[in-house]
């Protein structure tokens, strides 16, 4: 299997020692089977699946989000599955949670949905417990806890 990938930082060490090629999006998109997404929403990466890059996809294609439901035009994709301009999706993260009973992704037959539980493996769930315990042992001890998204707060 070819890997490629597009990211706004390039980890080429990783890149290299895992076989993966960056590529601009659009040529991901244009070439790959399936699409799965991995990153953070922001104001930057709302819709960063929207009705134009759905229709660089394959048809063949099949797009699978398990990062988060923003990232994702649920109208946009409905479109391009109900004109068959994509194979199939596979949502674990929706834009609406929960999913509302009427929503037009359950009446896909190439749809797969999940209820947001994808990184709720037994081994995901230890090693939250191991980070949040490493984090507050950093914090008793004065010392900086990692991934802090608001390290404003720090300076009170």
């Amino acid at each position: 299997m070819r890997l490629l990938a597009y990211d706004v930082v390039e980890d080429r060490p990783f890149a290299e020692g895992h076989q993966v090629a960056f590529v601009p999006v659009a040529e991901l998109l244009r070439q790959s089977d399936f699409v799965s997404l991995h990153c953070f929403l922001s104001d930057a990466t709302r819709h960063l699946i929207n009705a134009e890059r759905l229709g660089l996809m394959k048809p063949t294609a099949f797009l699978i989000n398990t990062a988060r439901g923003g990232l994702v035009d649920t109208a946009a994709l409905c479109s391009a599955l109900h004109a068959r301009r994509l194979a199939g999706a596979a949502l674990d993260v929706m834009e609406d949670e929960p999913l509302p009973a009427d929503s037009p992704l359950r009446g896909f037959d190439t749809v797969y949905l999940s209820p947001h539980v994808a990184g709720s493996t037994t081994d995901a769930r230890r090693r939250s417990g191991a980070m949040a315990a490493e984090n507050l042992m950093r914090a008793l001890r004065g010392e900086r806890p990692e991934g802090i998204l608001n390290p404003e707060v720090l300076a009170r």
